[in-house]
């Protein structure tokens, strides 16, 4: 337990003085930081707290509640963060987490976006969606009558979470594994160039156009001994949700605005976006922008000033001679080399008839175009071999094949026909794509603008399941709290780490269970631990390299990993804590904690502490 250690993040100063400020302001009629200057010093306020709130053991204990205080936890093992995490104060591994009001964005099946506060989901998965109807009777598991949430953690995984392919840019579908509430945090506000907003801590990874990285580390910000944001050192970039790639990019704003700016005309963002230009022309009214005006042509066009459209300068005489020529020379109808028999009753007769028999050729041809393919469509009866070569194949049902319009007006107006029918093969339809719904969107960076402290807030964070461990914050990647990596397990068995630096196994000693059973630890069994710890290290590298997700080989590795963490707390909370786990029968980690715990708690609210060391000190009674 030598390893074990706590040490101060973050407190609020003058704690007494805050608790002191909040008492006074339940009875005082004015606004009580008007009298500021008439406080009592933090020694008296502390005196009076003790005073008028302690020793009175009257219940009114919410002012303990206002100043919090961040420590960090390090080497302790893994099961007793789990201990402490539900006893009123928020854990986190390293501070990674968001404000409440965050919202983040889901898919709906239709394609629609739904945004949700993270704390209301934090809420739904803790304690369930209210019921529609009250339990009248008692419930199967012995559940009291009356009202209550229905557990709703299955349907809350089974949401559409829209995340980041880190290897594509393109956003998918992800799902939440958990919703954790990280306590009470010193929270900032970015602002983006684009208005978006994300309150965070200062140790969330963000996705920057650099990569991963905390927002301390992108924006490097400069900061008062109160955490005031005077400027940020470094500029930054994060990646924001989304542009539309592909089919309908045309319908996104930012890509218009973006061409507009560019000075593309209407004409140039239709063959960019390949849709027509008429598309554009919608798209740009519906979003309010103004389209390019057309690049100017010559400065005197040769036509300037010309009414109509463009005519010979002849005279009637040398008309009527080119009338002349015309005929000697073209020849026209039966004689002319495209002549197809014309439109004659026996034609519309032909015609009426392939219509009328049409169905069944497609059928027989599995409504498949028998020049490029494609199934489906719109379809026309083709005769194989031309009318006007063969006449009598006109009424012989072999004679005819399914094209698609465009195939069947591309055969004629090319003349085609002879080449077609000397090449035609039949053909089955080609395997079709199926398309995707909906469009696809990329990320794209935006510039930050400004960072501002926001004061300590409550905080929640994701663990997000699947590859990509990331999700979208009021509308900007940011990346999951709980993300496992098991590079110290690796580091055991390449000799980088001792055993010890990464499991916690206790000391060789005597021990006692709850029950007062006494039982020996010694050195042998502690080795023969040491050795299945060991084991397992070489078991987890293993399945690492036969291709094993992190989160799914760590299942083999023992419980009590080391872990550092983060704890936050306010006073009350932290006397909660110290109640339940530093008495005599409790886990002797968690005790090893409260120990460490009480030093600067100790010097952060002198007076608090020294009621508390004399009245409840590892007497487990439930904290005020």
């Amino acid at each position: 337990m030598d390893r074990f250690t706590v040490a101060v993040i973050s407190q609020t100063p003058n704690p007494q003085q805050v608790i002191y400020a909040a008492m006074h302001q339940d009875y005082a009629e004015g606004f009580v930081c008007d009298e500021r200057d008439r406080w009592p010093d933090e020694e008296k306020a502390g005196e009076i707290i003790v005073k008028q709130l302690l020793a009175g053991n009257r219940g009114h204990y919410g002012p303990l509640e206002h100043p919090q205080i961040v420590l960090n936890c390090g080497w302790f093992p893994h099961s007793t963060m789990q201990q402490i995490r539900t006893h009123r104060v928020g854990i986190s591994f390293d501070v990674q987490c968001l404000a409440g009001d965050t919202e983040v964005t889901f898919v709906h099946a239709s394609g629609a976006l739904r945004r949700v506060k993270i704390s209301a989901l934090h809420d739904l998965w803790a304690n369930g969606e209210q019921a529609i109807r009250e339990r009248q009777i008692r419930g199967r598991k012995g559940e009291a009558p009356g009202s209550y949430r229905r557990d709703c953690k299955a349907r809350l995984q089974k949401m559409k979470l829209r995340v980041l392919n880190e290897a594509t840019g393109i956003f998918e579908i992800g799902h939440i594994q958990s919703v954790f509430d990280q306590g009470i945090q010193p929270v900032y506000r970015l602002t983006l160039e684009d208005g978006k907003t994300l309150d965070c801590t200062e140790n969330h990874r963000l996705m920057t156009t650099e990569g991963w990285q905390t927002m301390k580390q992108a924006l490097a910000p400069v900061t008062t001994a109160e955490g005031e944001v005077l400027s940020h050192k470094q500029d930054c970039h994060l990646m924001t949700n989304g542009t539309i790639v592909g089919e309908g990019l045309y319908r996104d704003k930012d890509w218009l605005q973006t061409k507009l700016a560019d000075g593309l005309t209407a004409k140039e963002m239709a063959k960019a976006a390949g849709c027509s230009v008429e598309a554009i022309k919608k798209w740009v009214y519906i979003h309010g922008l103004e389209l390019n005006r057309c690049k100017p042509g010559t400065p005197n066009p040769w036509n300037r000033g010309l009414k109509g459209a463009y005519r010979l300068n002849l005279n009637a005489e040398q008309r009527q001679a080119r009338r002349v020529r015309s005929h000697q020379i073209t020849r026209r109808g039966s004689e002319s080399n495209f002549w197809k028999g014309g439109v004659t009753e026996e034609r519309v007769a032909i015609g009426a008839w392939t219509r009328t028999v049409a169905p069944q050729i497609h059928e027989q041809f599995d409504y498949t175009c028998q020049k490029c393919g494609k199934r489906g469509g719109r379809l026309h009866a083709h005769h194989l071999l031309p009318v006007y070569s063969h006449p009598e194949k006109a009424y012989d049902l072999a004679n005819l094949v399914s094209v698609c319009k465009p195939c069947h007006q591309d055969i004629h107006h090319q003349s085609l026909e002879l080449e077609f029918a000397q090449q035609f093969v039949p053909i089955a339809s080609l395997p079709q794509k199926p398309k995707p719904r909906g469009n696809k969107l990329k990320a794209h960076p935006v510039k930050v603008v400004q960072v501002r402290y926001l004061g300590m807030q409550r905080t929640y964070d994701l663990e997000v399941a699947g590859d990509w461990h990331n999700f979208v914050a009021n509308g900007i990647v940011v990346h999951n709290s709980f993300r496992y990596t098991g590079q110290r397990i690796v580091d055991v068995i390449e000799g980088k780490r001792e055993v010890e630096d990464v499991f916690y196994l206790r000391p060789v000693g005597a021990y006692s269970d709850r029950q007062g059973k006494r039982y020996e630890y010694t050195l042998e069994q502690r080795q023969q631990d040491l050795d299945w710890c060991l084991a397992a290290c070489k078991r987890y590298q293993e399945r690492i390299n036969q291709g094993f997700s992190e989160e799914h080989a760590r299942g083999l590795i023992p419980f009590d990993v080391r872990q550092h963490w983060v704890l936050s707390a306010n006073v009350r909370s932290l006397l909660h804590l110290l109640d339940l786990r530093w008495k005599a029968d409790a886990q002797l980690e968690a005790q090893k904690l409260c120990e460490l715990i009480w030093v600067p708690f100790r010097e952060w609210t002198p007076a608090i502490a020294d009621w508390y060391e004399t009245n409840r000190l590892k007497k487990a009674r439930l904290a005020p």
